[in-house]
C-alpha cells in the first residue's frame, strides 16, 4: 500500500502535464486510489493468507521455514518496487496505468526486453529496486522478527482468512473502473487507478465482446443507421442485404490495373510533419516535398494507438473492435481484406517488415489474409545495422525495391504492405546519414532519420520501370506518443495519408474531410477502378462529401466516433458520453446534456461497432466465394 501510495504521489508530481484539475479533484484521485491499492493489495496477498492458514504452529516456528518468508518477503518487497518504476517508465511514455499495450509486451519478450535495455538505464534501475527491496527489509526487521517467532490457534487463523476473504470478495464485487473517472482531465483518471488493477482489466477484455459491455441498440436501428452510413456518392449499395451484413456491390470507374505499395511510417504522427505543422526546421523535408507533388488527405485519424490497429484498419478496413486488434485473434483467417480482394483480382501481394513477424502475431495474420509473401527480419543479412524492433528503414526499403523487381518481371501486377521500424524508441539509426548524432537516443532524430530513408526509398523507385504504373500511399501508423488529459487524446491520432503517383494523382492537392485510417482499403479499390462485393466499413475517401466526414477510434476500454467537432465515446458497463472538439487547442469539453446531432453521433457509433463486432464474431467477414466471382452491376462486369 505504502510502495503504491508513493507510485502515485511521484506519477502526480512528475509525469503528469498541468491541467485545470482542482485540488479537490486531485485529493479525490488519491482517495479513490486508496481503494484500488487495497483492493489490489489483498489480491497479492492471496498466496500468503492460505499458506499461514494452511501451515502448522510446529513448521512454523522451524528455521527452514523462517529463512523461506524472510526470502520471500525481500522478493515481494523487490517486485512491488520493481513493478513502481515499471509503472512510472510506462506512464511517462503512454500517459496511462499498464493496459493492453503491457498485456501485449509481456506476450512478445524478446522485442520488449530489448526495446527496454536499450531505450532505459535497466542495469542502475535493477540495482536500486535491490537496494530499496533490502532497505524496506531492514526497517521492517523487529516487526518481522516478532511475527516469525509468533503462534497461533488453527481456530484464530481460520478466522482471520475468513476476514480476509470476506474484504476480498466484497472489494472484488463492488469496486468499478468507473470510480477513477474524477474530473474531465483523462490524466488525473488514470493516476487515480492501480497498475495492477488496469493489466487484469486489460488482460480480462483480450477479446471482450462488445454486446454485454457497450451501449446497444436493436438490430432494425442498426441496419437503418448502417444503409444511411454506409450510402457513398456514386456507388450502387442497393444491394446491401439486410443491413447487417454489409455486403454491398461496389461498382466505380473502368479498371486500372496499377501496383500499389502502401508504406506505413512508424509513429509518424502529423504533429512531426513540417507541412502540417511548421517549425523553425522541418523534421520531415523529404515527405513535406513529397506532399507538393501528391493528393494529402489532411485530416485523418488513426483507429488505435499500437501498430497492429493501423495493419488491421489498412487491410481490413474495419473499426477497432473492443478487447486486441484482430491481426492477434486466432479467429482471424480468410478475412475480407484489401490484399484478399487484390489477390483475387490477380495480384502478387507481399508484407515487407523489418523485425520478427511473429511480434503481435503479423506474421500469421498477414499469410492468412491475402499476403503471399512476407519478408521479415530473418531474410536480411546477419550483418544488417538492427534495433531493437528490426532492420533499419533503409535495409527495408532496399528489399523492397528488390521485391518490386522480382513482381514486375512475372508480369503481374503489385500490392505491397511496408512496415518501417526506425522511429521507435530506443531511436537507433546508422551513422552518417543525416546531420544529427546517433548517439543521442532522441525522437527527433529518428524522424529526420525515417524521413531520410522514405526520400531515398522514393528517389530510388524513380529509376524503376514499374514506378510510372505505380501508385505509393505513403502514410503514418499512429502518431508519436500519447499525451493530454483528455479522454482521448486526439492530436495523438493526427496522420498524414499521401496518395502519390506523379501524373495521374493530383500534384499539391489537400483534403480536409475528417477520415480514418480504416477507409484506406475502400479508396485504394476506387482508385483502381475495381468492382467488387464489398464488406468493408470503410469508404472511399474521395468520395465522400467534406460535411460527412467521420473517424473511429479506440482508447484502452473506450471506442469512439469523430464528426466534425462532437466526439461520441463508448464506455465498459454501456456508457456514454459526448465532447466537443476544439481542434485549436486540442480540448474536449464533455457536453452535459446531448443536443439531437450529439445524441445521433451516439447512436451511430453504436451502430458500427456493434454491427462490425457482430460480424466479424459470426464469420460473415469472411471473404466469400461471392467476392471471387465477377458482379453483374448496372449493366457490366
Amino acid at each position: 500500500m505504502a510502495i503504491a501510495l508513493l507510485t502515485r504521489l511521484a506519477i502526480l508530481w512528475f509525469a503528469r502535464s498541468p491541467s485545470s484539475s482542482t485540488a479537490g479533484q486531485v485529493l479525490h484521485a488519491l482517495a479513490i486510489g486508496e481503494v484500488y491499492d487495497l483492493l489490489a493489495a489483498l489480491w497479492l496477498l492471496a498466496p500468503l493468507m492460505v499458506y499461514l492458514t494452511a501451515v502448522t504452529d510446529r513448521w512454523y516456528r522451524r528455521r527452514i521455514n523462517r529463512r523461506f518468508l524472510e526470502v520471500g518477503f525481500f522478493v515481494a518487497a523487490a517486485v512491488a518496487v520493481f513493478v513502481a518504476a515499471a509503472e512510472y517508465f510506462f506512464f511517462d511514455e503512454f500517459t496511462g496505468r499498464f493496459n493492453f499495450v503491457a498485456v501485449d509486451y509481456l506476450i512478445f519478450p524478446t522485442e520488449v526486453v530489448n526495446n527496454i535495455a536499450e531505450s532505459y538505464p535497466l542495469f542502475p534501475v535493477l540495482v536500486g529496486v535491490a537496494l530499496m527491496a533490502a532497505l524496506v527489509v531492514r526497517v521492517l526487521q523487529r516487526p518481522l522478527d516478532r511475527i516469525l517467532t509468533a503462534t497461533t490457534t488453527p481456530g484464530r487463523r481460520g478466522r482471520a482468512l475468513l476476514v480476509y476473504a470476506t474484504a476480498l470478495g466484497a472489494l472484488t464485487l463492488t469496486v468499478r473502473p468507473e470510480w477513477a473517472r474524477v474530473s474531465e482531465d483523462r490524466e488525473l483518471n488514470e493516476v487515480a487507478l492501480n497498475g495492477y488493477y488496469t493489466w487484469w482489466l486489460a488482460f480480462m477484455g483480450q477479446d471482450a465482446p462488445y454486446d454485454g459491455w457497450y451501449a446497444s441498440a436493436s438490430l432494425t436501428e442498426q441496419a437503418t443507421r448502417l444503409r444511411t452510413l454506409l450510402r457513398e456518392p456514386q456507388l450502387d449499395t442497393a444491394s446491401l442485404r439486410d443491413g447487417t451484413t454489409l455486403r454491398r456491390i461496389v461498382a466505380t470507374r473502368p479498371e486500372r490495373r496499377f501496383n500499389v505499395v502502401v508504406v506505413l511510417e512508424e509513429s509518424l504522427g502529423s504533429l512531426l510533419v513540417g507541412a502540417l505543422h511548421p517549425r523553425d526546421t522541418s523534421l520531415t523535408p523529404h515527405y513535406d516535398s513529397l506532399i507538393a507533388e501528391g493528393t494529402l488527405l489532411s485530416n485523418v485519424y488513426s483507429t488505435g494507438n499500437r501498430t497492429v490497429r493501423a495493419l488491421e484498419a489498412t487491410t481490413a478496413g474495419i473499426p477497432p473492435l473492443p478487447g486486441i486488434s484482430i491481426v492477434r485473434r486466432p479467429a482471424s483467417r480468410d478475412l475480407f481484406t484489401l490484399p484478399s480482394v487484390l489477390r483475387s483480382k490477380g495480384y502478387s501481394t507481399t508484407f515487407i517488415y523489418g523485425g520478427r513477424a511473429l511480434f503481435d502475431g503479423m506474421g500469421s495474420y498477414m499469410r492468412n489474409n491475402g499476403m503471399e509473401r512476407v519478408i521479415e527480419q530473418k531474410d536480411f543479412p546477419d550483418t544488417s545495422f538492427t534495433t531493437a524492433w528490426g532492420v533499419a528503414d533503409e535495409l527495408i526499403f532496399d528489399r523492397a525495391l528488390v521485391e518490386m523487381d522480382a513482381q514486375a518481371k512475372s508480369g503481374k501486377p503489385f500490392f505491397n504492405l511496408i512496415l518501417s521500424v526506425s522511429n521507435h524508441k530506443p531511436y537507433t539509426y546508422p551513422r552518417g546519414r543525416i546531420a544529427a548524432d546517433p548517439d543521442k537516443h532522441w525522437r527527433t532524430n529518428a524522424v529526420q532519420y525515417a524521413d531520410y530513408a522514405l526520400g531515398r526509398f522514393m528517389r530510388q523507385a524513380r529509376t524503376h520501370a514499374w514506378f510510372d504504373s505505380t501508385l505509393f500511399v505513403l502514410m503514418g501508423d499512429h502518431g508519436a506518443r500519447v499525451y493530454g488529459a483528455a479522454e482521448i487524446p486526439l492530436r495523438s491520432y493526427e496522420i498524414p495519408v499521401l496518395f502519390y503517383q506523379p501524373g495521374i494523382v493530383p500534384a499539391g492537392k489537400r483534403i480536409p474531410t475528417l477520415l480514418s485510417s480504416m477507409d484506406l482499403p475502400a479508396t485504394i479499390l476506387a482508385y483502381l477502378g475495381m468492382s467488387y462485393e464489398s464488406r468493408f466499413v470503410g469508404l472511399d475517401a474521395f468520395a465522400i462529401p467534406e460535411k460527412e466526414g467521420r473517424a473511429l477510434m479506440t482508447h484502452n476500454n473506450s471506442i469512439a466516433m469523430m464528426r466534425g467537432d462532437y466526439v461520441a465515446v463508448l464506455g465498459l458497463r454501456g456508457s456514454t458520453s459526448v465532447y466537443r472538439y476544439s481542434k485549436s487547442d486540442s480540448g474536449l469539453t464533455r457536453v452535459a446534456v446531448p443536443d439531437s446531432t450529439a445524441t445521433e453521433a451516439i447512436r451511430d457509433a453504436i451502430a458500427y461497432y456493434s454491427a462490425a463486432d457482430r460480424l466479424y464474431r459470426s464469420g460473415a467477414y469472411r471473404f466469400g466465394t461471392a467476392t471471387r466471382d465477377s458482379v453483374q452491376v448496372s449493366g457490366r462486369n
